[in-house]
């Protein structure tokens, strides 16, 4: 197996890699057809997140290469999605059968090697089989759908409910389709205007670019109301600010985002308005589900911004989004043919 290691900052090598799945009582080997580079891998690339001697990219598409024959269900040439998320198994609920209460989740390309390599191995329990009606493209999004369920559950979200989201890169354009879906009124506000432009392409009505009086547009949508229901997504670098100052009294503001960069925050509007601020960055539990909203073309991916790259183009890629987040700071992700 063969991956590309970030050694230093500014550094990929492509390295040999171990096999790691010894401690497993069973395990499969997947050839990974496609994974995703995201601004979180970008940004540990650069050094600004800490990691080191690891494999990057957390998104992963594959094909089933060697497995057990006793895995009735996971037959080999299949093509399956690799959960990017394993349980410590060491914390007080992990310990006590509470898996999906683990309170130190371990992320791919972050906490143990990533989808930027040949092969991995894994435990079948991480392994899920794709129906045909689900591409290998619309896949790599299975992650960030089931994060915008996780936030979706949180919200406790009801038909009518007005949503602001602030921030609308890729993912707040997957978590708005996906609100509205379910017959919520999602409002996406950016100060970006490509991404504006894409959420309107991809049928969100409301939508405010940074032109706009958010707060006066927000009143107006909601007559008057503000909005009780709050995502901001820390990705887009909109200050936090943004997201209270248009939440209503006791509203519930959910912070997410896939980078978890440190930042200087007041909560003086959030204390003043007393609302209910959640941290969410992790859709556990919600893979079945989310194969399922693309089973039924919920969600509509191809308007996406995206770039595309072969595996031994990887460095280069990373160089090249480099560049472009010094000078627009921000990139697009791009997906990875790794065949």
């Amino acid at each position: 197996m063969k991956g590309f290691i970030i050694k230093d900052p500014n550094t990929l090598v492509l390295s040999e890699l171990p096999n790691d799945s010894s401690d497993l009582v069973s395990t499969s080997k997947v050839r990974i057809t496609k994974s995703l580079i995201t601004l979180a891998d970008l940004l540990r690339y650069r050094g600004e997140i800490e990691t080191k001697d690891i494999v990057l990219g957390s998104s992963g598409i594959g094909v089933i290469s060697e497995t057990d024959s006793n895995l009735l269900d996971i037959e080999k040439g299949k093509h399956v999605y690799v959960d990017s998320k394993k349980e410590c198994g060491k914390c007080f609920n992990c310990v006590n059968d509470k898996k999906w209460l683990c309170s130190d989740m371990l992320i791919a390309g972050e906490d143990y090697n990533g989808f930027l390599s040949d092969f991995i191995s894994i435990s079948p329990e991480k392994i899920y089989p794709l129906p045909e009606s689900v591409s290998d493209f619309d896949a790599l999004f299975i992650d960030q759908i089931s994060l915008a369920l996780t936030i979706i559950d949180k919200l406790n979200i009801q038909k009518g409910d007005y949503v602001s989201i602030i921030g609308a890169n890729n993912f707040a354009n997957i978590l708005a389709q996906i609100m509205i879906y379910y017959q919520a009124v999602p409002i996406v506000a950016s100060n970006n205007y490509e991404d504006i432009q894409n959420a309107k392409d991809c049928g969100i009505y409301y939508t405010l670019d940074e032109q706009a009086n958010w707060q006066k547009e927000i009143a107006g949508i909601t007559s008057g109301r503000m909005a009780q229901k709050v995502v901001y997504i820390s990705d887009c670098d909109i200050p936090i600010q943004k997201a209270f100052s248009v939440a209503s009294v006791n509203a519930t503001v959910i912070y997410t985002g896939k980078t978890i960069k440190s930042s200087a925050v007041s909560f003086n509007q959030a204390v003043k308005k007393q609302l209910e601020i959640s941290c969410i960055n992790v859709g556990f539990g919600n893979i079945s589900s989310s194969i399922n909203l693309l089973a039924n073309n919920a969600v509509n991916l191809s308007k996406l911004k995206l770039n595309t790259c072969k595996f031994d183009e990887i460095p280069a890629m990373f160089e090249k989004l480099s560049k472009e987040y010094d000078e627009k700071g921000y990139i697009n992700e791009t997906i990875v043919e790794m065949i």
